[in-house]
């Protein structure tokens, strides 16, 4: 019985000393560049009603899991929601000027990542992968002076791929913070654009640009 008891601490004390294998994130895009007129963040209507931040960010939330294959690579499923409203920015666009008053997208992707030790606590990442998005993105034309002049509404159902760049600093044993770039391009669309083809312009653009930051748990 004795031998038992020495057995199972030492399996206990190794599970406990193992490396973590799981990871768990939330996440925030704090700017997304969609390389048109949409501005990148809200410097010039700031308010307190908008939360802590005064409504400077028009960015994106996210949660993430990941499993490690090794000490060097893992895998990472993730689902982010963007839900921006551009209209108070719709005085400042020229007569006759195309511009998004508003934007919802959901994105799920599926990563393969591989990491670099810089130092004791900090990592560099880099990672490629799948996603899949949908939405809508309502088009106008300024200035706008009616919400019932909406040109366009774009919808969104796509396939792309998603290149990623970044820093992790493990705080402890259990929690990391991170930073990335992350580029989403569409490859292949798997439902229309825009829904008026006459007005059709381009847009919206195939790339997404953002800078994501995040809190990871690891167990």
């Amino acid at each position: 019985m004795k031998l038992i008891y020495i057995l199972l601490f030492l399996s206990i004390t190794q599970l406990a000393s193992a490396q973590s294998r799981h990871t768990i994130s939330i996440q925030s895009g704090v700017i997304h560049s969609f390389f048109d007129n949409t501005p990148l963040m809200n410097i010039n209507y700031t308010s307190k009603d908008q939360g802590l931040f005064h409504g400077v960010f028009l960015g994106s939330a996210g949660l993430s899991y990941a499993y490690a294959l090794n000490q060097k690579s893992s895998i990472t499923a993730e689902a982010t929601i963007l839900a921006n409203s551009y209209r108070k920015y719709r005085y400042e666009y020229p007569v006759g000027e195309k511009y998004t008053i508003s934007r919802i997208l959901g994105t799920f992707c599926l990563k393969y990542n591989r990491y670099t030790e810089l130092t004791e606590r900090t990592r560099f990442f880099y990672g490629l992968g799948a996603s899949y998005r949908y939405g809508i993105q309502d088009v106008r034309s300024g200035p706008n002076i009616s919400f019932c002049s909406t040109l366009s509404k774009r919808y969104q159902s796509n396939l792309g791929l998603t290149t990623t760049t970044g820093l992790q600093y493990q705080l402890n044993k259990r929690f990391s913070l991170y930073t990335m770039l992350d580029l989403r391009t569409v490859a292949f669309n798997t439902g229309g654009y825009f829904k008026n083809t006459i007005l059709y312009d381009r847009s919206p653009n195939r790339f997404d640009l953002s800078l994501k930051v995040g809190l990871s748990f690891h167990f």
